[in-house]
């Protein structure tokens, strides 16, 4: 797996966005709108971009953030959601914080990255969940509602008339995301500190 080409087999790429100590996600109804889904910024790959800049395109579209890539300290690897991540060495710049799939099949990228200004929802974003690490634990542990959430000082931003009685669902990368944070509990302080010094350049 550390040999192939990222930018050669990437499908889609995301972001895990730090703002002001908070990661940003997305957050609308599912497709049978029966709860919330709360989905990471990212999406397809277009044209001769690197998985890179897709991620960056995306974000700005998807958010209105001009962000700033982090050099991972680890990168994991899965084959497929609900399988047991590993961790990998790539020959990368940049190198994501997760790579999804395998030889055979497209990857699915996800960057960290920290943003300077504030997320706001674009025309195509109903609205963004800006989640502390124990957010991100609460939701991936629990059944609460968008209601629940913003009651117990959760930020959302929300653009659309969202129904806050539905419930929240956290897409594979939010849970990808809670597991991070438990295996490597000095991730934030690492991300916050090359954020500062992103921020004072």
């Amino acid at each position: 797996m550390s040999n192939i080409h990222i930018d050669q087999h990437v499908k889609t790429s995301g972001a895990y966005v730090l703002y002001e100590g908070l990661f940003v996600f997305q957050v609308g109804p599912t497709k049978k709108a029966d709860n919330l889904g709360i989905v990471r910024l990212g999406g397809h790959k277009e044209f001769e971009e690197t998985a890179l800049e897709t991620a960056m395109r995306e974000v700005f579209e998807e958010a209105s953030m001009k962000i700033t890539p982090i050099k991972c300290p680890i990168t994991y690897h899965i084959s497929d959601w609900g399988n047991k991540p590993s961790l990998i060495r790539l020959d990368e710049k940049i190198a994501p914080i997760l790579v999804k799939g395998n030889e055979q099949e497209p990857l699915s990228i996800m960057y960290l990255f920290y943003a300077k200004t504030e997320p706001i929802p674009s025309s195509e974003t109903n609205g963004l969940l800006l989640l502390t690490p124990e957010d991100v634990h609460l939701i991936c542990q629990n059944k609460i509602t968008l209601n629940d959430f913003i009651n117990q000082n959760g930020r959302a931003i929300l653009k659309e008339n969202i129904n806050k009685d539905l419930f929240l669902m956290p897409f594979p990368q939010l849970l990808f995301l809670s597991y991070l944070l438990k295996e490597h509990p000095n991730l934030l302080s690492y991300l916050a500190s090359v954020s500062l010094l992103v921020k004072q350049e």
